[in-house]
This record gives C-alpha cells, structure tokens and sequence, in this order.
C-alpha cells in the first residue's frame, strides 16, 4: 500500500483540511452510483417490454452493473470510513474490494470489446457466434476469476511483497486495456471500410450493411464508455504505483495526498457514469425505465381473467359475466364474453 496508508502518517493529521467535503462529495457519488446501476439491473430483469434480455450484450451490461452497484453500497461507503477515521483497515479493505471490482469491470470491457467486434466485423455470424447461454457463462468466470485475483493479491499484501502485487495488478490492467485499445482499432477501420464500399455493394454486401446499421449505435457507446474507463483509471493506477518511488514526494505530502484522494475519486466515477453510457443513451434502456414508472404509479393492477378455447366451448357466457360481475374488471369480461358468444348466437 502507499506509505500514506500507513498508521501514523503525518499528513494525516495535519494535511487534509478538507476531508468532510470529500467525505460528502463520495457519499453524493454512492447514492447516484447505487441508484443509477440498480435501474439498469430492474430495467433487463423486469424487461418490460421483452426486447432486452433477448441481447447478448444486454447481459454483459446487466453483469457490469452488479459490479458497479456493489462499487456504490461496499467500495464508496469504504472511502468514506477510511476519511473519517484514517483507519489501516479502512485503507487494507479498500485495496482488498478495489482490486476485486477494477478486474471485474476492466474484463467486462474487453468482453463488451469483443462482442462489438464480432457485431462489426462479421454481422451476418454474430447471432450464432455470440450466444445469450455463452454469455452467460462468460460472465460467470469473469466474476470467478477476479474474485481468484482478489485472494491471490491480498496474500501478497499480507506478506509484504510489493514488487509482486504492481506486476500482478499491471498484467492484469495494461494488458487488457491493450487488447481492448488493438480491438476498437480494428472496429473503427471496418467501420471505415464500410463507408467507402456503401455505394459499390452488391446484395450479400448489402445484408452486411444493415446488419452493421443495427449495431452500429452500441457499438459507439461502448467506444466512448472505453475511451472513459481509460481516462478514469490511468491516473489513479499510474500515481498507486509510482507513488512509493518519488523522491521528491516526501517534501509534497499534501499535493500527493489531494492527487491521490482526486484519482480515487476520478476512478469511482466510472461506476456513476456507466449506465448512462451503455444503457440510458440508448432508446431501448429509455423506454424500459419509462414503463417500469408507469408501472409503479399505477399501482396493482385488476385481475386478469384467461379461459381455454375448449373452456370457452363448454362454458355458458351469462353465467360466466355474472359470476365475474363483482370483480374489477367486470366491463372488460363482459365484452370479452359477449364478442366470443356473438358467433354462436347468429348461427
């Protein structure tokens, strides 16, 4: 961990003027994290209007927001403690639950990564290629590897091997982020590829086209949420692990404490930010969450009644309106009895 992290800094006593506007800003920033991501989790479960779950992709995003909700409930009330008290333990349990969620959230992007370049590159494969069952199970080793990362680094910490946790967590940030930097290249050449060929298409080209118009808005989205993944967490990994080695830090204890304190935040942002750049941007994710509210004001709704074809045979409609004339939604019944026996009575 950072030398600042450990108990009886002189910084922290003396240094942190402003820790009670941070301690607000981080809390502002959980409750807007765990809100935002707990829509996004509603919004593909409840699938109001069944065409979200029917996406691959919308798994991922559901997957992502787990993780980024879990960020606002567990990892920002953990800066909060660490602020207020200074506390070593606040300080281990941040870098125990930090390092769990970056894996997990730096995976998902080069899944999401890899996902769009299947959808770009070779559309007319991608509904057999990118599966919602494969998904899944990707998703579900995703979380298991990280949380092997997690106890694999946290050994490392408890046993006071620094040089092994930085090359552990950089293979495990620059790489991915390396991977994913090489697959948006190539996105981006295709999708460039493909402007210049729109009018020199002939019919299989044409099907690729509009396979790639239906992807194409996503795809944009998940550039920008990379492109902000990027700005996010590269200052605050980069300041974490060059930190111990500045030799003139030691004479700048509040600067890189605040530039510290900043990335971190920077970093937190990134869960706060996420559903608006995968899911609320886009108009599907939108109008999920407008029924989801409508539902909720409207309340309960009024029994619904559904009869067999061969029920409907044997059954007398008179009877079947006055039984049901007591319940809620006894005009509808009527006229769905009387618009079923209409045919009997003519005949």
């Amino acid at each position: 961990m950072p030398r600042f992290f450990e108990p009886n800094s002189p910084w922290k006593k003396n240094n942190f003027d402003l820790k009670f506007l941070w301690v607000v800003t981080v809390a502002i920033t959980a409750l807007f994290t765990a809100a935002s991501n707990i829509l996004i989790c509603l919004a593909v479960w409840k699938d109001p209007n069944k065409n979200l779950r029917k996406k691959p992709s919308n798994v991922l995003i559901f997957s992502q927001a787990i993780a980024d909700f879990f960020v606002g409930i567990i990892q920002n009330p953990l800066g909060i403690w660490w602020l207020v008290t200074f506390s070593n333990s606040a300080a281990f349990s941040i870098e125990v639950v930090g390092s769990l969620f970056m894996i997990v959230s730096i995976f998902h992007v080069v899944a999401l990564a890899f996902d769009r370049h299947v959808a770009i590159v070779t559309p007319l494969e991608y509904s057999w290629k990118i599966t919602k069952s494969r998904t899944k199970q990707v998703c579900v080793a995703l979380w298991i590897y990280s949380a092997l990362y997690m106890l694999i680094r946290t050994l490392f910490l408890v046993f006071k091997l620094p040089i092994v946790v930085n090359v552990l967590s950089g293979l495990h940030t620059v790489l991915p982020s390396f991977v994913c930097t090489l697959i948006y290249i190539r996105v981006l050449l295709v999708i460039c590829s493909y402007r210049k060929s729109i009018g020199n298409l002939d019919e299989s080209g044409k099907l690729v086209m509009n396979a790639y118009a239906r992807q194409k808005q996503f795809t944009k989205a998940t550039i920008v949420a990379f492109l902000l993944f990027v700005f996010c967490v590269t200052p605050w990994f980069v300041l974490y692990q060059i930190i111990d080695a500045c030799p003139t830090c030691e004479d700048n204890k509040s600067l890189e404490m605040y530039l510290f304190a900043a990335f971190y935040f920077l970093f937190m942002c990134k869960s706060a930010l996420n559903p608006f750049l995968y899911a609320w941007r886009l108009p599907k994710f939108r109008s999920a969450l407008r029924q989801l509210i409508k539902r909720n004001r409207i309340g309960p709704r009024a029994p619904q009644y559904r009869f067999s074809s061969k029920h409907l045979k044997t059954c007398n409609p008179k009877r079947m309106a006055e039984k049901y004339s007591n319940t809620a939604s006894h005009s509808a019944t009527n006229q769905y009895l009387r618009r079923i026996s209409s045919p009997t009575e003519q005949s």
